[in-house]
C-alpha cells in the first residue's frame, strides 16, 4: 500500500473509503469522480441510487383560480400518477356523479352556478405510493338569472287576496312552469290545500278552493337556487324569497246591478246597504267576483285611459273622492255627487259603482286590499285577464289545472 502523507488526512480517509479505486478531487462544491463514473460510490459496490418518482401534478380543466365555468362538466386530471378513486360533493351535500379513467375524472353533468364543490381523490405516483388530494372549486355565476317577487309582502288583507309571485323573466311552457312551481311553497294556518294558477308568463297566483278564513296566516317561500329552466341558460336566484301576510275580517260587498244596491257584510252580518248606480247599457259593469286592488282618497278619472276620448260626448276628466279600485280595466267603487239623484234607481255610469259621498267614504274607510266585491245580475261577464277578476271567477276544478300551457 502506498504511503499516505500525513498533511492530507482528510483525503486519506476518503481514499480509504473508496478503496483507492480512483483519484478523487474534492472541491468547494462537493466530490466529483474523475474516472468518468457518474457515481463516486459505484466503485465501492454501492451501485446507482434510484431516482424518486415525479410528484403527481393535479389540474382542473377551465379553472381560473378556484373558479370553474358552470356550463361545462367538472374535469379533474393528474400527470405523473394515476387516480384510484374520486368523490365530488356540492356544498349542500349533493354528490356529483362522474366517470373515472386512470388519469382523469369528469362529471356526468354541468354544474350549478355559484355552487361550491369539493373533490376528494386518492392518487398514486409512479412508485405506487398513495396519497390523498382534496381540492375545492366554485362554479361561475350564471349570466341569466330568474328572480321572484312575492306579494303581499306583509300586513292584513281581505279574504280574497291571493298569493302573487312575479318573475323578471318569461316562464312559458308546461315543463318550465311545472319546474318553477316545484320551488314555490305555501304554508297556511289553518292548513288549506290550495293550488297555483298562471295569470300570464310572468305571474302566478295561489288560492284555496274557498275564500281564506278570517285570522288565517299565509306564508310563501320561493327557493329557486339550483333550478335551471329546461332548455335554457337561465337559472333561479340562489337567495330564497319569503313573504307572509294575514287575513282580517271577511268584508264582502255584493253589488246588484238590477236592484241598484250594494249590500256589505262583515263576517256574514249585514253592516251597510248602499244605493248605487252602475254601468249604463253602453258601458255595463263587469259581473263576477272582484277583489279590492287599490284605495285612494282622491283619484283622477280620465276617460282616455279606457279608450274614450276626453273631448267626446261620453268623455270625462275629473277628480272624485273615496275611490276603491276593483279592476285594472277602470272599475271603482267611488263617490259621485253628480249621480246621487239616480243612485238606487238607474244605472248611468261608465262601469264604476257610484255611491254618495257618505256611503263611499264608509266603504273606503272599512275596506282593505283583497276584500271581495261581487257584482251580480250583470249582462257583462268577468274579464279573466284583469287582475281584479282573475282569481275567483274560475271553478276550483278549472283553477287546479294551473294554466300551464296558456298565456
Amino acid at each position: 500500500m502506498p504511503r499516505i502523507p500525513r498533511n492530507d488526512s482528510g483525503l486519506a480517509k476518503l481514499a480509504v473509503l473508496l478503496g483507492l479505486a480512483g483519484a478523487v478531487a474534492v472541491g468547494a462544491t462537493g466530490a466529483v469522480l474523475l474516472n468518468g463514473s457518474s457515481n463516486p460510490l459505484a466503485s465501492v459496490g454501492v451501485g446507482p441510487q434510484p431516482t424518486p418518482a415525479p410528484t403527481v401534478v393535479v389540474a382542473v380543466a377551465g379553472a381560473r383560480g378556484a373558479t370553474v365555468p358552470w356550463s361545462a362538466p367538472l374535469t379533474f386530471s393528474v400527470t405523473d400518477g394515476t387516480i384510484t378513486s374520486v368523490t365530488t360533493t356540492a356544498a349542500d351535500g349533493t354528490p356529483l356523479a362522474g366517470t373515472l379513467t386512470p388519469t382523469r375524472w369528469t362529471s356526468n353533468t354541468t354544474l350549478v352556478p355559484r355552487q361550491t364543490y369539493t373533490v376528494h381523490a386518492e392518487v398514486k405516483n409512479g412508485d405506487g405510493k398513495s396519497s390523498t388530494i382534496d381540492k375545492q372549486v366554485q362554479a361561475s355565476a350564471a349570466t341569466q338569472v330568474l328572480h321572484a317577487t312575492i306579494s303581499p309582502a306583509g300586513g292584513v288583507y281581505g279574504i280574497g287576496q291571493p298569493v302573487i309571485v312575479r318573475f323578471d323573466r318569461m316562464v312559458k311552457g308546461a315543463a318550465t312552469r311545472a319546474a318553477v312551481l316545484s320551488r314555490l311553497q305555501v304554508t297556511t294556518t289553518p292548513a288549506v290545500a290550495g293550488a297555483w294558477h298562471w295569470y300570464n308568463s310572468y305571474e302566478v297566483h295561489y288560492r284555496g278552493p274557498q275564500y281564506w278564513k278570517p285570522g288565517s296566516t299565509v306564508k310563501t317561500t320561493a327557493s329557486l337556487g339550483g333550478l335551471r329552466l329546461p332548455g335554457s341558460a337561465t337559472w333561479g336566484d340562489t337567495t330564497p324569497t319569503t313573504s307572509q301576510y294575514s287575513i282580517g275580517d271577511a268584508l264582502v260587498g255584493t253589488v246588484d246591478v238590477t236592484a241598484h244596491k250594494m249590500t256589505v257584510t262583515r263576517n256574514g252580518k249585514v253592516v251597510r246597504v248602499m244605493n248605487v248606480s252602475t254601468g249604463r247599457d253602453k258601458y255595463p259593469t263587469k259581473g263576477g267576483v272582484h277583489i279590492v286592488l287599490v284605495r285612494q282618497a282622491k283619484f283622477l278619472y280620465n276617460s282616455a285611459t279606457v279608450g274614450i276620448p276626453t273631448a267626446s260626448p261620453d268623455g270625462y276628466y275629473e277628480y272624485l273622492p273615496w275611490s276603491v279600485r276593483i279592476s285594472n280595466g277602470g272599475a271603482f267603487v267611488h263617490a259621485n255627487p253628480a249621480t246621487v239623484g239616480v243612485q238606487g234607481v238607474l244605472n248611468v255610469s261608465h262601469g264604476c259603482v257610484n255611491a254618495s259621498i257618505a256611503d263611499a267614504k264608509w266603504f273606503y274607510d272599512n275596506s282593505k286590499l283583497g276584500d271581495i266585491v261581487n257584482v251580480i245580475h250583470s249582462v257583462a261577464p268577468p274579464n279573466l285577464g284583469d287582475e281584479g277578476m282573475a282569481d275567483w271567477n274560475y271553478s276550483w276544478a278549472e283553477w287546479k289545472l294551473g294554466g300551464l300551457n296558456g298565456y
